[in-house]
């Protein structure tokens, strides 16, 4: 079995060109350049707002032929939403305003939108949260039933730990998934080894237990020690001191292949945020090394 027959690359746009993000001309150029030799078969965009950068965009990766998978947690965290709320009211919010940037990235050409859920909530309220989360879920992804091939990608995040969300653990993921699906099976779950290292669960046992629901790979690291230096999920580079190495990286590749065989192939992105401009394309090339050899796995 061939890892890359399964596997293929993604570039996550929001995190490895961070530093340059307010910058719309140079994040395009630049972008551009990273996409031009054909490498990657998908790029990963926050939602781009300025309609003329937009057609861009839509234009460049038309031309090349790419797979668009828009990301919607910066426009939840600055409309001040939550999916996974309590409050019916924030509810009510929550939904339209997720509906009409999902249409509004399908209308752009995206073949995906991808959010994350909330924050964890006391555990007295978790399963009133979950049931918000899943009708926030299955709304948008009726929504999206009217555009052929559109997805819901939903990212679980680590529960008790860095970021704390509401669904973390992967069978809490997966048997939300189960009831999101019954209707219109175009819900995934966008898997981070970095939150599944932090709720300390196996990566090959959180990718069996994903496998029916896969939808995209994030190999991103992460401080699993909550008394070390830099504990949590930070987008560092990948090796030590975090739990990413080559070694884990093609075994989660390895173990994430065999998940999906017989099925469609999944995409994998590296996920280190840049903070500095001058050190972008450094660590650009970085990334793709390091992905280009456990895809090889």
């Amino acid at each position: 079995m061939k890892v890359n027959d399964y596997i293929y690359p993604s570039f996550l746009v929001t995190e490895n060109l961070f530093a340059i993000a307010g910058d719309e001309e140079m994040l395009f150029r630049t972008t551009e350049r990273i996409l031009s030799d054909g490498f990657y078969k998908k790029v990963e965009l926050a939602t781009i707002k300025n309609p003329e950068m937009c057609r861009k965009y839509a234009k460049m990766i038309e031309q090349l032929g790419l797979e668009w998978v828009q990301w919607l947690t910066a426009d939840i965290n600055e409309l001040k939403l939550n999916p996974s709320t309590t409050d019916k009211a924030l509810r009510k919010r929550t939904i339209e305003a997720l509906v009409r940037l999902a249409e509004n990235a399908a209308q752009s050409g995206a073949n995906h939108v991808a959010i994350i859920g909330g924050p964890d909530c006391e555990e007295a309220l978790r399963e009133e949260a979950t049931k918000g989360l899943e009708e926030v879920l299955t709304v948008v992804c009726e929504k999206l039933s009217q555009y052929p091939g559109m997805k819901l990608l939903l990212e679980p995040l680590d529960r008790g730990a860095h970021k704390n969300n509401l669904i973390g653990p992967t069978p809490e993921a997966v048997a939300l998934m189960e009831r999101v699906n019954r209707a219109h099976n175009n819900c995934r779950i966008a898997w981070d080894s970095a939150h599944v290292a932090l709720n300390k669960e196996d990566f090959s046992e959180s990718l069996r237990q994903s496998a029916p629901f896969l939808g995209q790979l994030h190999i991103a690291n992460a401080i699993v020690d909550p008394q070390a230096e830099g504990y949590g999920d930070w987008h560092m580079p990948m090796g030590k001191p975090g739990v990413i190495t080559q070694e884990s990286g093609r075994e989660i590749l390895r173990a994430a292949a065999q998940a999906v065989r017989g099925a469609l192939p999944i995409s994998v992105a590296i996920e280190t945020r840049c903070l500095e401009a001058q050190e972008i394309m450094r660590r650009v090339e970085t990334n793709r090394k390091f992905l280009e050899e456990i895809l090889l796995a």
